[in-house]
């Protein structure tokens, strides 16, 4: 791929040996699968209640996939230099949003290129981790991403126990088996100029990730 692909030396031997790990250790038990797309640009739309929760579903994606899905990730804390940043770059293709972008900046232009590049994005629209398990509030910034690539398949992904596994705070994780369920593709529409079609967007992912919760639970 182009720009947002790691291109560190041994990228393909590490994310071997780092998810043959994470499937071992973790040991993640998966439906849905076949719904992933093999081409084009898609969102992942996931929760998110702990920092194991891209590694696992990274784990299972096919060795092709994990070279063209890209990982939203906080500037403010995976962006700031040093081996955190190697790390999410090398494993995936971690790319950086601004959750308290400058006055005229853009938090979302390193997504909406890549997306416009054709790379598939994982995504978590709570934009932080829960604190207590529950799925939070969904922020609008997907529904924008539906307005400018209508059409675009947009996958509900529910991870369950991850946060058993490596709960907020935590520094050290447990071997919890951890379920992730990929839901069936969703193609919504939202205008670019109308925020609250971003809303109702944004809302109908939500509604599906929390179904999928209810069949994991």
């Amino acid at each position: 791929m182009g720009l947002y692909a790691s291109h560190y030396p041994f990228t393909e031997a590490a994310r071997k040996l780092f998810f043959t790990f994470i499937r071992a250790y973790f040991r993640p038990q998966v439906t849905g699968q076949e719904r992933l797309p093999t081409e084009g640009a898609f969102i992942l739309a996931a929760n998110h209640t702990s920092h194991v929760d891209t590694a696992v579903l990274f784990s299972t994606f096919p060795p092709q996939l994990q070279q063209r899905v890209v990982a939203a990730a906080a500037r403010d804390y995976f962006f700031e230099g040093g081996l955190r940043q190697s790390v999410a770059r090398m494993l995936f293709n971690a790319i950086p949003v601004d959750r308290d972008a400058a006055q005229g900046e853009d938090p979302l232009r390193h997504v909406i290129r890549a997306l416009g590049e054709g790379y598939g994005l994982l995504i978590y629209p709570e934009g932080t981790r829960s604190k207590d398990g529950a799925i939070g509030p969904f922020r609008r910034g997907i529904g924008r991403l539906i307005a400018i690539f209508p059409g675009i398949p947009v996958i509900p992904t529910h991870l369950n126990a991850a946060a058993k596994a490596m709960p907020k705070g935590a520094i050290v994780p447990l071997p919890y088996t951890v379920q992730v369920r990929f839901g069936a593709p969703l193609y919504l529409q939202a205008h670019p100029d109308d925020r609250a079609s971003w809303r109702s967007a944004t809302d109908a992912v939500r509604a599906a990730v929390l179904q999928l919760n209810k069949t994991t639970s």
